[in-house]
């Protein structure tokens, strides 16, 4: 895809929707959760919040200083799109943090048993990053560097993020001691592997393989009732050495369940194989990324 093409891509109302919420979890989960612990799972909030140990400031300007600085690093390295795009993302979440500061100043830990917080609080950000990555773009932080890993390493996103974050949790042990730096780590193990499986989540759907001996009626209600397409793969029996045509399609969940039902409705002794699709790209599905 070239810079033209990319460049009139927009960005839609649910992206939006989605990136808001992302934005939301990480930011809730930075202010109540892992500041007044001291606790971090990695990132620039991590980061922050080991400089705010040392500098005179509070967790949200250095936050901000740090996004920004990251950002233009991702500029650089990952390119214009990427970068217009995660800019707006980052002062956002930046700024949510920071007026989660005003608002509520100093708040106190939610609870004294630290496994329980870092449980909790990583869930809410793993599940928020990986929200607004799926959505191509980033929370800032070094999720950038871990867009940087896999561009120019072929790392998967969740490696690039532990690598990262594995180094700033070096960082708070140096900071706040061994016993909370040993919680971080598996908060940075948790948030690893949250966001694969909430990108894997979101973009999961259902790869179907159908014979029927009712073809014509399947394909119609795959195109106008699921709204989605097909092709037909001419096949042989091995048993019956019969010519064929083999119904492929790909449909989300929800859809999965209609199909189903449907095939069974007007066609009982059909075979359908069905498989999962991690991400499906192209026409009525998700777009293309350059």
């Amino acid at each position: 895809m070239d810079v033209t093409v990319k460049s009139k891509r927009t960005t839609s109302t649910k992206e939006i929707v989605l990136i808001t919420i992302g934005v939301l979890m990480v930011a809730v989960a930075i202010h109540f959760f892992l500041v007044p612990s001291n606790l971090t799972t990695g990132g620039a909030g991590g980061l922050a919040i080991v400089l705010a140990h040392y500098l005179p400031f509070d967790v949200g300007p250095i936050y901000t200083v740090l996004n920004i600085l990251l950002f233009l690093v991702g500029l650089i390295f990952i390119g214009r799109d990427f970068g217009l795009k995660t800019v707006i993302v980052t002062l956002s979440l930046s700024g949510v943090v920071w007026l989660l500061e005003i608002i509520f100043p100093n708040p106190e830990p939610l609870s004294d048993n630290l496994f329980l917080i870092v449980f909790l609080g990583t869930i809410i950000q793993g599940a928020g990053v990986g929200i607004v990555l799926n959505q191509y773009t980033s929370t800032g932080g070094t999720d950038i560097i871990a867009k940087i890993f896999q561009k120019y390493f072929g790392l998967n996103l969740s490696i690039g993020c532990f690598i990262a974050d594995f180094v700033v949790v070096v960082l708070a042990g140096i900071a706040f001691g061994i016993e909370l730096m040993l919680y971080s780590v598996v908060g940075v193990l948790i948030n690893s592997a949250l966001i694969d499986i909430v990108i894997d989540g979101l973009n999961s759907s259902k790869l179907c393989y159908i014979n029927t001996s009712k073809v014509p009626e399947v394909c119609e209600f795959i195109i106008k009732d699921l709204d989605r397409s097909a092709n037909l793969l001419n096949s042989r029996g091995a048993y019956s050495q019969q010519e064929f045509q083999l119904i492929l399609t790909a449909i989300n969940n929800r859809e999965f369940m209609r199909l189903k039902e449907f095939v069974h409705s007007i066609d009982p002794k059909a075979f359908v194989v069905v498989s999962s699709a991690n991400e499906v790209l192209g026409e009525k599905w998700r777009k293309f990324i350059g």
